[in-house]
């Protein structure tokens, strides 16, 4: 079977499309549906609504993230290989003009391959979110408590990404919209 609004296959049971959300059965109402319907607030639809701008959001993040590593590389590459030019290759501008501290130069390695790590992250979440993958939702909560720190871009889209995913009622609509049937229950 084929989604009609975007033509994606879909599994028989499956309500809602994992590409485009579009929902593809109404099922019957049972009571605890009915319950369920009725006990959702405001909250209703949330995922559905923010899904591609969370992605979005995590796919810039990890594009810049990328280009400052980038930049790191293109910095790295003129000071510490070509030296200042009035210098002379491998003379630090400031000081005594001593030889560079490899710690310094390991230091800036270390954090390029630091940010590239992460850069890498967002792009796979940003994908992951977009394509609704499962495993997703869990992913963008942990990355997004982690990007809590970086103040304050990064505690904006933590925040958001949280509002969005976090709830017990966003976990269950993703679940829809991944196509996942069996829930795992967490004890409450």
């Amino acid at each position: 079977m084929y989604c009609d609004g975007c033509g994606r296959p879909f599994n028989s049971g499956t309500r809602y499309c994992s590409a485009c959300g579009k929902q593809l059965m109404a099922g019957p109402a049972t009571p605890s549906m009915q319950r369920a319907v009725s006990g959702r607030a405001a909250g209703e639809g949330r995922v559905r609504r923010n899904i591609h701008i969370v992605a979005g959001f995590w796919l810039a993040n990890g594009i810049l993230r990328l280009m400052e590593v980038g930049g790191m590389l293109i910095f790295h590459r003129l000071i510490f290989r070509n030296g200042w030019g009035w210098m002379g290759a491998g003379r630090w501008p400031f000081g005594d003009g001593a030889e560079f501290n490899p710690f310094l130069m390991g230091g800036l390695i270390s954090a390029g391959v630091f940010l590239a790590l992460f850069g890498g992250v967002y792009l796979l979440l940003a994908w992951g979110l977009s394509e609704r993958q499962p495993w997703a939702r869990i992913l963008g909560i942990v990355v997004a408590f982690l990007a809590l720190i970086r103040f304050p871009f990064g505690t904006a889209l933590g925040i958001y990404t949280l509002w969005v995913l976090l709830p017990a009622h966003s976990g269950r609509e993703y679940d829809e919209l991944a196509g996942v049937r069996g829930q795992v229950s967490v004890a409450r």
